[in-house]
């Protein structure tokens, strides 16, 4: 508890220092996700152990809402280190990321966050889905080593990461929805006493899987369950799929079947001459 203590003076006096609300994550660089779950770790202090630090996090939050990705409105990707002015606008595999720790130090903030985010970033590509779009609606660009390769835009680590965020932001149509979708497309193997998605080739996807399977605010109530629907029909996709995937089987022999009856050649019996 000591290091905990003295982590969070040593933290909170470094944002009273900077003239940004995004402190450097590497030497020249910051990102703004880093810098929330960072405050998100002082209300955590103060939920254990008495306020303390509420003014450091208002005086951040006033701060941020005037560095806004003002294309979306909400938090960048990527922030000048000396300034905190943006580089580069929301993308998911950060959005994801904060709207986990976001509820715990505003809920107000959150809530209006989580919503631009649902309105930018969920996407049915192909009719499929729900899934994570890394770029927002109307935006294009390309893969990298945060969001990792794209498939139709969709990024499969952020999508993953986003039914935690759904999670602890009431959310919850959606986060079953994404994991349905997941356990579906993840390759799961149950063995006893463990299970691996992906043939357990990515052990960092089950522990993103997990982690985001039992989101929780540990220094903040539940938010009220959060009435936005998802399209009605998005299990008629898969449920297409895996019907197809299902009868392929039994393709051949329906074939012949309906071959050998009705709509077949006509077979016609030799005349039998009577002798003369």
């Amino acid at each position: 508890m000591r290091k905990f203590t003295e982590g969070s003076a040593a933290l909170a006096a470094a944002f009273e220092a900077s003239e940004t609300p995004f402190l450097q994550a590497y030497p020249g660089q910051a990102w703004p996700v880093d810098s929330t779950v960072a405050i998100a770790s002082l209300r955590l202090h103060d939920r254990l152990l008495g306020a303390r630090y509420d003014a450091v996090v208002g005086r951040w939050l006033d701060a941020v809402r005037t560095r806004l990705d003002p294309a979306t409105g909400l938090l960048p990707h990527r922030v000048s280190a000396q300034e905190g002015s943006m580089l580069e606008g929301a993308r998911a595999t950060s959005q994801t990321m904060l709207l986990r720790f976001l509820p715990e130090i505003d809920a107000d903030f959150a809530r209006a966050q989580y919503a631009g985010f649902r309105a930018r970033f969920l996407a049915y590509p192909g009719g499929f889905g729900p899934a994570i779009r890394e770029y927002p609606h109307g935006r294009a660009g390309s893969g990298d080593v945060d969001s990792g390769p794209l498939v139709a835009g969709i990024s499969l680590s952020a999508t993953v990461v986003g039914m935690g965020a759904a999670r602890v932001n009431g959310d919850h149509d959606l986060a079953a929805a994404l994991g349905s979708t997941g356990e579906l497309l993840g390759l799961p193997l149950t063995l006893p006493g463990t299970k691996r998605y992906a043939f357990g080739l990515l052990p960092i996807g089950d522990a993103f899987l997990i982690w985001s399977s039992t989101a929780r605010l540990p220094s903040a109530p539940p938010p009220p369950a959060l009435d936005a629907n998802l399209h009605w029909w998005w299990r008629a996709p898969w449920l297409l799929v895996l019907a197809v995937v299902a009868l392929a089987p039994w393709t051949p022999r329906l074939v012949r079947r309906s071959g050998g009856t009705g709509g077949g050649v006509t077979r016609v019996a030799p005349a039998v001459s009577s002798p003369s």
